[in-house]
């Protein structure tokens, strides 16, 4: 169970969050909608312990968030944000990226077992050999997400998850969301047709002030 409780966010004098409450019990795939600037990443940045609460508490499985907490709890998060700038140039590389990490190196996926996930989400396997300035937007946010995929983490965070593919990848996306089960997926998007295929929607609404 993540709840939010009556969290609010500011930066400098502008209020982004003021009072948001949600309870999202374990397993369930949600996402989060509403007006640009309304706070959907800010959401995501608060829950990684990224920005600081200015009122409320959020907490997963009773344990509350805080500087004592946030490493064991990002410990069981992965988060795909909108924008990857890592710096790197193959497609390889992209997707054993997190594995590279010391808590992760365990995790570390077989070559066949990679290219399994990239065919769920309508990769050709070859796409590994390849540059990422090689392939196409849609095809290198499927490659980020397999990625995710492959972590094996219990929440999953997604930033517009969608916003490069077209409608059979997006999909094969929201399937692959839908087939982990216990794995809770909280994901921000404008696309209807991602929202559509969640469990809940749960739109925030833009601060005043």
């Amino acid at each position: 169970m993540i709840e939010f409780d009556r969290i609010s966010v500011r930066y400098d004098a502008e209020k982004v969050l003021t009072d948001f409450s949600a309870k999202i019990p374990a397993g369930e795939k949600v996402v989060f909608t509403g007006a640009s600037g309304a706070g959907k990443s800010t959401l995501f940045h608060a829950l990684l312990g990224f920005v600081p609460l200015s009122g409320g508490e959020i907490r997963v499985d009773g344990l509350k968030l805080d500087a004592g907490s946030v490493g064991r709890l990002r410990s069981r998060m992965s988060w795909l944000p909108q924008e990857l700038s890592l710096g790197l140039d193959t497609v390889r590389e992209l997707v054993f990226y997190p594995f590279g990490f010391r808590g992760n190196r365990e995790r570390r996926p077989s070559e066949s077992r990679v290219k399994e996930c990239l065919e769920r989400l309508l990769l050709p396997p070859s796409v590994l050999d390849k540059r990422l300035d090689e392939i196409s937007g849609g095809q290198k946010q499927r490659v980020a997400l397999a990625s995710v995929l492959l972590l094996g983490r219990e929440i999953i965070l997604l930033d517009e998850p969608t916003s490069a593919l077209d409608d059979a990848s997006a999909e094969a996306v929201a399937l692959q969301m839908k087939e982990l089960e216990g794995t809770t997926v909280l994901s921000v998007s404008h696309d209807n047709r991602w929202a559509e295929r969640m469990e809940r929607r749960i739109e925030i609404i833009k601060s005043n002030g």
